[in-house]
């Protein structure tokens, strides 16, 4: 039998590392349809909100560079997102002194700064894929993939829908070093109805964490790894009367689609949390007896993918 010649046994050898490294990094001919997508599904990507990040920088083309601002700590997209060896990495800082009382705390939120890719276009229905390695800090970060609405406030008729949010998944959320908090995922809904008056005291908030809205909207999984230490692909299909959440593939919860029609930037995003967060009157503050933390620290995404359904083949 005649031996390979020593060119064709090295073609050989990158060709198989290239595609292990590829089915180890991201995407590839076997999953390039949603990881739990069925037999005879039509998927079609979407690459006005999909991205390898293979490039050396970020499309801002496709991505919002100066996202709107929320409250407690500073979106710089500029200073915290870069694309890099096929990954994106957002960095959650706390670098400006200058903005510090006497006693060292942050008086204005504005020492606090991320990063959060928003997609210009919007969509609804689809499946949604991102493959993620949380930040390594915890607690007081929270690596998240989510959709998200404009507010409408312009709609008063009293149980139309103003704002929908789906969270596909948010990291890390938990305030305390409690075993096991580091591996809980939340997948939740957020919406806002209208109670009838023009504006801002017309938004009637339905939030997963009021009690009254909890089966309905709130989902919470506890996952056999740390999603601190390595990749995990977290997914959301939205169907017209129903809302499915994978982690790694395998269903983690599903909720009837009764708010969630509204059209949706895809956004990825680290925030910030307790014990540097607190709610307050109705929002986000900083709590001033947090201490120093460890900052900075950081979230990869491998890709993210959004799909939508044309047809199913006979």
């Amino acid at each position: 039998m005649k031996r390979p010649s020593i060119a064709i046994s090295l073609r050989i050898f990158v060709l198989i590392g290239g595609a292990i490294a590829s089915q180890l990094s991201g995407q590839t001919a076997q999953n390039s349809r949603p990881l739990t997508a069925a037999v005879g599904e039509n998927w079609v990507i979407r690459w006005n909100r999909s991205d390898d990040f293979n490039d050396s920088n970020v499309d801002w083309r496709k991505w919002q560079k100066k996202p709107e601002q929320f409250s407690g700590w500073r979106w710089d997209n500029e200073g915290n997102v870069t694309a890099q060896d096929g990954f994106l990495k957002i960095t959650l800082r706390n670098d400006s002194p200058a903005m510090k009382g006497k006693d060292g705390k942050d008086r204005a939120g504005s020492s606090y700064t991320s990063g959060m890719l928003k997609s210009y276009s919007k969509g609804t229905y689809g499946y949604y894929e991102a493959r993620i390695k949380g930040a390594p800090m915890f607690p007081g970060a929270s690596p998240a993939f989510w959709l998200y609405s404009v507010i409408d406030d312009a709609i008063t008729p009293i149980g139309e829908v103003r704002y929908s949010e789906i969270d596909i998944v948010e990291l890390t959320q938990r305030q305390s070093h409690v075993e096991g908090n580091e591996r809980i995922t939340d997948h939740n809904l957020h919406a806002i109805l209208s109670n009838g008056k023009p504006g801002v005291p017309g938004r009637e908030w339905h939030r997963p964490n009021d009690a009254r809205f909890r089966e309905a909207q709130a989902n919470e999984y506890r996952t056999p790894f740390d999603p601190r230490t390595d990749f995990h692909t977290y997914g959301c299909r939205v169907d017209k009367e129903l809302i499915l959440w994978y982690v790694d593939g395998v269903e983690v919860g599903r909720k009837p689609n009764q708010f969630w029609h509204r059209p949706m930037n895809v956004a990825l995003s680290l925030g910030l949390r307790a014990p540097y967060l607190m709610w307050k009157d109705n929002k986000l503050v900083l709590d001033e007896k947090a201490g120093g933390g460890e900052f900075p620290t950081q979230m990869l995404v491998d890709y993210v993918r959004v799909w939508e359904i044309e047809s199913k083949s006979e």
